[in-house]
């Protein structure tokens, strides 16, 4: 086999990295010591950043995250007995996205 880029890891950003990849025709490899069920029967990150479900869109993978996530446009924080409310879409202009839970398959 010959390969321009070898990915050592199958965790999600070796995976992303693969795609990305592959999608501006770089011939690449993902190596992972652990077996396929036990890499596609994880459950994978929690919040992510808008930045990063925007790079998985552009990947051509994020039908799943949106299928299966709990959007938030606000929370609350405490500090010292006070609850603060941060309204992300009235500060940002976005809202948070969170796939606490979404197993791989």
């Amino acid at each position: 086999m010959r390969t321009q880029v070898a990915i050592f890891g199958g965790a999600p950003s070796g995976l992303l990295l693969g795609q990305l990849l592959h999608l501006r025709g770089i011939d690449a490899v993902v190596l992972e010591r652990k077996t396929r069920d036990h890499v596609l029967g994880r459950i994978r990150a929690g919040g992510l950043e808008n930045g990063l479900v925007d790079l998985l869109q552009e990947a051509g993978v994020a039908g799943r995250l949106h299928a299966g996530c709990h959007v938030h446009d606000s929370t609350r924080i405490a500090v010292s007995g006070e609850v603060f409310h941060v309204d992300f879409k009235q500060l940002t202009g976005k809202v948070a996205e969170n796939y606490v839970g979404l197993p791989n398959r």
